[in-house]
């Protein structure tokens, strides 16, 4: 054999070797299954019937994944048997790519100008469900399963500034800026309804304060986290308290009397002050 000959056929088996080895390797869609763990935390497996398992260094496409159900998912495996590098999902036409950095989920980009949605659950002795558009985090559901209580749920709801937080642990919701800080709590009955509820401003100070007492309805408001004023309704007549230094200084009472709005207004030891029958 020539020399040149020789080197040909060692070209042609090198490029037939690295042809073979971009090749993807199709799992059984009824065995394997794409995974995202919550413990270690949003990390990437690959299930076979139900456990993890480690694959060979290679390139695969699994056909069936948490984040859209049945589509094909191109993903790598690297030497430690784990997902590592980004990899796309493609399923009826609509494209996207789960970016990854050894095994981590870091976030996910939408490769199509079509709406795309993701989702995924992770069902272990937790479970949690997250929404995907466009790439970013929708809704976020999380269930916890205790053996004496039953389930319990938690969801999450992200909106363009802001996200909310709905419990039935402790039956709350709250509302939080994207930046993770408070700006609104509330306590819920059992159906739903709000029974209490503080609101906080820019800086984390509370500014108002619903909540009922004695079957009497109350709203405060608060500057610099002090009470200055406080109103409810009792008996067929509207109060409103101010306040200076938590002691109460003054006192407005309006009832109806016979068609007219009567107003009365005390100083803060009860003593009225003005009356105004007619107003």
């Amino acid at each position: 054999m020539s020399k040149l000959s020789f080197i040909v056929l060692v070209c042609l088996s090198l490029s037939i070797h690295l042809a073979v080895s971009q090749e993807y390797i199709r799992l059984d869609k009824s065995s394997y299954a794409l995974h995202l763990s919550e413990y270690p935390k949003d990390t990437i497996r690959i299930l076979e019937k139900g456990k993890p398992t480690k694959l060979k260094r290679g390139k695969y496409i699994v056909q069936n994944n948490q984040f859209m159900g049945p589509s094909n998912a191109f993903v790598s495996i690297n030497e430690d048997g784990i997902v590592d590098g980004d990899f796309k999902i493609e399923k009826e036409g609509k494209r996207g790519v789960v970016l990854v950095r050894h095994g981590v989920m870091q976030k996910m980009d939408v490769k199509s100008a079509e709406l795309l949605d993701f989702q995924y659950g992770i069902t272990d002795t937790s479970s949690v469900q997250r929404d995907f558009r466009k790439g970013k985090i929708t809704q976020e559901k999380i269930v916890f399963y205790n053996p004496r209580y039953g389930k319990k749920k938690v969801t999450k709801v992200f909106w363009n500034n802001y996200y909310t937080i709905e419990n039935d642990f402790d039956h709350s919701r709250s509302n939080y800026r994207l930046d993770n800080k408070l700006f609104y709590k509330a306590k819920l009955s059992c159906g739903g309804q709000v029974v209490e509820s503080k609101s906080y401003d820019t800086n984390g100070q509370l500014v108002k304060h619903t909540y009922k007492k004695n079957s009497v309805d109350y709203i405060d408001l608060f500057q610099d986290n002090n009470l200055v004023e406080r109103s409810y309704r009792l008996n067929d007549m509207f109060y409103r308290e101010y306040f200076r230094n938590a002691l109460l200084v003054k006192k407005v009472v309006e009832k109806v009397n016979k068609g007219n709005m009567e107003v009365n207004v005390y100083n803060g030891e009860g003593k009225l002050i003005e009356k105004n029958a007619d107003i």
